[in-house]
């Protein structure tokens, strides 16, 4: 992702920051506070009514930015808005903020560190919200669950740990007979599979619970935050 920068430049691979000397190398050659550094260069550009979210017609420009670093004049469409700002949103809360610039930054500018719990675990303390005690106890069920099903341990489910999943899920809710069919794994995979690599990690699905309890109308935040 390229745009321009105010008091920035882009050339030849890497970030020029004007007035403080200092470059950036792009293809993962920064670390984590470069990656940081950058993300808030394009949500401080782009959020332009500073309300600390980047909506739909802030996004436009983006676009437009982005073809024009490769000398091409774009006019995107309605789908071509909703297609980006689906991949901006990384925890599909239905905002883009900065914790989500940071979060694709990060994964594209810093060379294999996205995976590791440390940047994950630094990037969500940043944003993290101060759940109820009913939403509290809906995801401690749910890491309950993953961590049931989640046979390999290595923090991801798979297509047939999802169907396990899923038939858990629905026996606690009194429905034992219940039988996934493979288009309801698909479906569940990719409601919930934020980047859509056939995998599940705990903060999608944690991410999917309070949605979902959002889109049931309780209330999952103490007074005073906002998610």
């Amino acid at each position: 992702m390229q745009t321009s920068f105010q008091s920035s430049s882009y050339s030849g691979g890497e970030l020029r920051s004007s007035g403080q000397g200092q470059r950036v190398a792009f293809g993962g050659l920064t670390d984590l506070e470069g990656a940081k550094a950058i993300a808030r260069r394009l949500f401080d550009t782009y959020d332009r009514d500073r309300d600390g979210n980047i909506n739909n017609v802030e996004v436009v420009p983006m676009i437009v930015d982005s073809y024009r670093a490769f000398n091409r004049n774009f006019t995107p469409s309605k789908g071509d808005i909703d297609a980006y700002f689906k991949v901006l949103d990384r925890n599909k809360d239905g905002r883009v903020n900065l914790p989500d610039i940071e979060t694709l930054c990060i994964k594209y500018l810093v060379a294999g560190q996205m995976e590791t719990m440390e940047v994950r675990k630094e990037v969500v303390k940043r944003s993290a919200p101060k759940y109820t005690k009913e939403a509290l106890q809906r995801l401690e069920v749910a890491r309950r669950l993953f961590k049931m099903f989640d046979t390999s341990g290595d923090g991801n489910l798979g297509k047939d740990e999802v169907r396990l999943l899923l038939i858990e899920t629905y026996k606690q809710m009194g429905m034992s007979d219940f039988n996934p069919t493979t288009e309801d794994v698909d479906s569940f995979m990719e409601l919930v599979d934020s980047n859509a690599d056939g995998q599940i990690t705990l903060e999608d699905y944690e991410n999917y619970i309070i949605r979902s309890l959002k889109e049931a109308g309780i209330k999952i935040e103490e007074e005073g935050m906002k998610l």
